[in-house]
């Protein structure tokens, strides 16, 4: 029987710990984790993002029987990082799934352009609102790989592009280049309850006229092109299609990929080389890097 509650687990720690927390909770958790700040300001005033030491860190668990298995996976885990890092108890509470998903997360500024939310009374005069419900399987946008993406994606013409969103997951990325008025956005995941999360985004963000597809890139029509690829998924997976990548982009497109930790960041920018990208620039954030290529 499926219940109809939630174990929230949570966390409050230093942002310098965020890595290790979130790799423990990712693990044994049903969950993606989320992170929240207990910052105020207002970036339609030009205030500056607050640098906050702490953080909250959750993530839930099914209510079922197993819970107390991985609840002692999860605290034996800590108990170990704990040897190295200090952090506090972490706290154990049920709630109701409805409640957790009408709460509100705190809204995230990403680079000059974005803000991304699920308060849907949100407005901004000089940013564009990308609008999350966040749902139970997908995180809210507050990992580095997405913050770096979104930071490249603000800065390109996108203008009656074609775009493809390679492991699309929530759909950020798909929203956020329709928002920046993408002529065609087409988003693909191999995972269904992505599709679904993404699907119930966009509706979310009251857009339309985003194609999603279940399955990876060789569902797309093989003489189909794009002008830009956003792949925000592994430096295996983009090692593994770094061909295919490549004959899917038009000359003088853009590959921006994310999901690659800083130790493969070297493999996968020698690997997409080979299938013929050039690299033109490389981003870092804690441990993970994006990769901006191009076809010349």
């Amino acid at each position: 029987m499926i219940k109809d509650s939630l174990i929230e687990l949570s966390l409050v720690i230093k942002n310098e710990f965020v890595e290790p927390v979130s790799y423990v909770f990712k693990k044994f958790c049903d969950y993606d984790f989320v992170i929240s700040e207990e910052i105020e300001y207002n970036p339609d005033e030009n205030e500056d993002r607050p640098i906050s030491e702490y953080i909250t860190i959750k993530s839930y668990l099914e209510d079922t029987e197993d819970q107390k298995g991985k609840i002692s996976s999860i605290q034996g885990s800590l108990a170990l990082i704990r040897i190295v890092c200090d952090i506090q108890e972490l706290s154990i509470k049920k709630i109701f799934k409805k409640d957790w998903a009408e709460q509100k997360f705190p809204s995230i500024e990403i680079g000059e352009t974005f803000i991304i939310t699920n308060d849907k009374e949100l407005i901004s005069d000089s940013k564009i609102i990308i609008n999350i419900n966040p749902g139970l399987g997908f995180g809210t946008g507050h990992h580095p790989t997405t913050k770096m993406m979104l930071e490249q994606i603000e800065k390109y013409d996108l203008n009656s592009k074609k775009i493809l969103d390679f492991g699309c997951g929530s759909g950020i990325l798909s929203i956020a280049a329709k928002k920046l008025n993408a002529k065609e956005v087409i988003a693909i995941d191999t995972d269904d309850l992505a599709i679904s999360s993404a699907k119930e985004n966009i509706n979310f963000s009251e857009l339309s006229r985003i194609d999603l597809k279940v399955g990876s890139i060789e569902i797309i029509d093989p003489d189909k092109k794009f002008d830009f690829v956003f792949a925000n998924i592994s430096s295996s997976i983009i090692s593994k299609y770094s061909d295919i990548l490549f004959s899917k982009i038009n000359k003088n497109g853009t590959l921006l990929c994310s999901g690659i930790l800083n130790i493969h960041m070297e493999k996968t920018h020698l690997k997409l080389e080979k299938s013929g990208f050039k690299l033109i620039n490389s981003y870092q954030e804690d441990d993970w890097s994006c990769l901006e290529m191009k076809i010349v």
